[in-house]
């Protein structure tokens, strides 16, 4: 008996430590970033070179190593490159995300370089 109540502390820790609501990926999400929908980007010109953060859920992700995705929202559909932060995804297909990162554009399309991602 003089063990139960050091036991539940402990597994009462490990429980609430197993339930953060999140994990993050490269430098995690800003919070000083502003938070900006899939349209803005593409209807926002100032947007461009910009820092910004994006929420949705991902529809499409690299098989191969979780180098990238696409992001939806509600306004469209965004691709998110992590490739040139170096990290990576383990395969989450449907999951909400959030990803914080500099806003591009490349042959035309647009696109954020991330440097962070939480997953929700």
């Amino acid at each position: 008996m003089k063990y139960f109540f050091p036991l539940a502390v402990l597994f009462l820790a490990l429980l609430l430590t197993g339930c953060s609501g999140s994990d993050k990926y490269g430098a995690g999400v800003d919070p000083d970033a502003p938070k900006v929908q899939v349209r803005d980007v593409f209807l926002n010109e100032s947007l461009l070179g910009q820092r910004v953060t994006l929420e949705g859920r991902i529809v499409s992700q690299c098989d191969s190593n979780g180098c990238w995705f696409f992001l939806q929202d509600d306004t469209g559909q965004l691709f998110i490159d992590l490739s040139r932060h170096g990290f990576e995804l383990p395969s989450l297909p449907g999951r909400s995300v959030a990803a914080t990162g500099t806003v591009a554009r490349s042959q035309q399309a647009f696109l954020l370089i991330a440097t962070g991602v939480e997953v929700k």
